[in-house]
Order: C-alpha cells, then structure tokens, then sequence
C-alpha cells in the first residue's frame, strides 16, 4: 500500500514539476512584455502629447494674426462709415439753390472723407446711406470712396497725395464737399448752442481719432503676443510642460517667426474744411479754411491701415500653409536605452491662414473681416 501510495505521489508531483518549470522560465518572458507595452504606451503617449502642443500652439499663434488682420479690416472701412451714418442731421437747401435734401454724413462722404459699402456709389450720398448691410455669406462688401476722391489711396500701395488746396495755396485733403457746401446751410452762424460746422467736425475728428486709437491698441496686442514667439512658445509649454518656457517648441517656433506681419496706418496733416456764412436772407457757400491735424487733434488723423509689400508676400506663402516641424525628447525607459537619438522622432504639420479673395489680402484697398485659421498636414 505505501509503495502505491509512493508511485501515486511521484506521479503527480512530476505533474506539477513539469507545469511549474515552464512556468517559472516564462514569468520574465511576461514581465518584459508588460515592461514592452508600458514603454510603449509612453512613446505613443508622448507623440500624442507632443502633436497635440504642436498643433494648439500654432494654431494659437496664428489667431493672432487672424484677430488683428479682420479688426484692421473693420476699422478699415465698416466701423467709420457705421458710425458716420450717425450723422444724419438735415442740411437746409438755400433759397437760390436746387436739389434734394442732405445731411452732414453727405457732405464730408462726398468729398471724400471716408468710405463706404457698396454697391451704390455711383447714386452718390443717397446711395451710401441708403445701402443695406451685406449679407453673411458675402465676399466682397465693395468698400469704396465717392467718384474717386481718393483714388490714389484705393491700391495695396496707396499713395499720399492731398486732393485740395487750403487758403495758403498748399495741398491738402478735403474733408467737406464744395460744391455741397455752397448749396446748403452749413454754416458756422447758428441761433442757439454752437455751430453745425464746428460739431460735425468734431464728432468726425473724434470717430477717426478713436479708430487710429483702436489701431494702436490692435497692433500694440499683437506684436506683443508674437514677440519672439511668445504665443507659440507658451502654449507649446503648457501642453507639454516637458520644456523650459524658453526653448519649448524652439524648432518650429523659428519657422513660424518668419511670418510676422506689419500695418502702416494712412494719416493726413494739411486740411481743407468748406463752409457757408448766413447772413439774415444772404447766403455764402464755399467758403475754405485750412486745418492742421497735428494742432487741433494733437496728431496726425488717421485714416486707415494697409500691410507692407513684404507682410502681403507672407500672406501668399501663409495661404499656401507654413510646415512646421519639431523635434522632441522621448522618456527614459527602464532598459536605459537612448530612444531619442536613435529614433530622432519629431511631430509636423501646416498651419493656413486664408480669406476669399486672391492674394489672401482683405485688409486693404478691399477690406473684408473674414480671415481665418486652418491646422492639417
């Protein structure tokens, strides 16, 4: 019986020697492939990491550049001419004169003092101020000056050349139409508080001071947030935070840093204002007085932006899309293996930065506030 017992035994405990040994020889073989696949987790984790900064930081960057090229085209042409609109006060005919009746906002639109959207330029001062908001999905608003006033100024390149002459014979911009102003009561003589020539100029003074204001500020913002990449350089830190703020996404940073725009503002000095004088039943239109910008508003007046030849051949490449590309460290394994100089990963991709209109220039002489922003490969 103890020899059953015995052969029994030695069975089984064969059984299970042959069982364990396989076992225990293949638990290491488990263990490095838990090892393999958690060091592989962190290699796709890192790559993912690493895209997505990528990706978040450019198109970061870029929206600064999109921001302030829509608010230059806003203040290039809708904000003043919305606000002029608010001008409506009712010019009187004078007795000797024909001709339907105007208002302030048309006496400074017909001589050329600001635009206007389209598309009825050619019905003059009652078209302008008669046309409706454009529509969501147009793109062209058709933002022009009255019968070319200012048609040296309507190119990418505008040019400074004043369309008048003040009393001292000297070139300047009119601001208040002739021919308008020898018609109809715009006058600096009025019964009761003030002179509807001095309000209206100062309510014009003050919309186009306070657009060359918000002007300022836009490129103020954004040379600041693009200053040495500054915009890129943090968002590519705070989704990653692998990096020294300094140096985090440094690679592609630099390319993007190529890109950087520039706006030149269009201001005007020398002035010509036209006016009337009442004098009981008489009437003296046309009258010119010269203005200096710089004494009465303590600058030069601005009257709109335009980007520099170079800014607008960015704008071509910048339509076209900008790769990017940047190398990254890769973890520490547990094997002590260099991953990063053997495998030299990086992430890519393009960022695009388009309107819709050729040469992707919607700022100026053709503003439209519809840039926008674009990430893929």
């Amino acid at each position: 019986m103890d020899k059953i017992s015995e052969m029994i035994c030695g069975h089984v405990c064969n059984r299970r020697a042959q069982i364990l040994l396989p076992a225990v020889m293949l638990a290491p073989i488990f263990i490095l492939v838990i090892y393999l696949l958690f060091e592989t987790a962190k290699l796709s984790m890192t790559k993912v990491r690493q895209q997505f900064a990528l990706d978040n930081s450019a198109y970061s960057q870029m929206s600064t550049a999109s921001t302030y090229l829509n608010g230059l085209a806003l203040i290039n042409g809708p904000l003043p001419y919305r606000n002029m609109l608010l001008l409506n006060n009712e010019l009187r005919l004078a007795e000797t004169a024909t001709g339907d009746a105007r208002t302030v906002f048309d006496i400074f639109y017909a001589a050329g003092a600001f635009p206007a959207l389209g598309p009825s330029h050619e019905l003059g001062p009652k078209g302008a101020i008669s046309n409706k908001p454009p529509a969501p999905e147009s793109v062209d608003w058709n933002i022009r000056y009255y019968q070319d006033t200012r048609k040296d100024w309507m190119k990418e390149d505008p040019k400074d050349v004043p369309n008048g002459k003040d009393d001292k014979d000297k070139p300047a911009y009119t601001l208040t139409d002739k021919e308008m102003s020898s018609k109809y009561f715009f006058t600096v003589q009025k019964e009761g508080e003030g002179s509807i020539v001095v309000n209206s100029l100062k309510e014009y003074l003050t919309i186009f001071i306070r657009t060359g204001s918000i002007f300022a500020s836009q490129s103020y913002v954004y040379k600041d947030t693009t200053r040495s990449n500054r915009m890129f350089r943090q968002s590519y830190f705070l989704n990653t935070g692998t990096c020294k703020q300094s140096e985090c996404g440094k690679q592609a940073a630099a390319q993007l840093g190529k890109y950087v725009l520039e706006a030149k503002p269009m201001e005007i000095e020398d002035t010509v204002l036209y006016f009337g004088f009442a004098h009981g039943k008489m009437f003296q239109g046309g009258t010119p007085v010269g203005l200096k910008m710089s004494e009465i508003a303590q600058s030069k007046l601005f009257q709109f932006a335009y980007l520099t030849p170079k800014s607008r051949s960015n704008l071509r490449k910048m339509e076209k899309g900008i790769k990017l590309a940047q190398k990254y460290p890769l973890p520490k394994n547990r094997f002590n293996i260099d991953l990063t100089q053997k495998m030299k990963p990086q992430v890519q991709n393009s960022v695009y930065l388009s309107c819709p209109r050729a040469g992707n220039n919607c700022v100026w002489p053709n503003p439209l506030p519809k840039y926008s922003v674009r990430v893929g490969l």
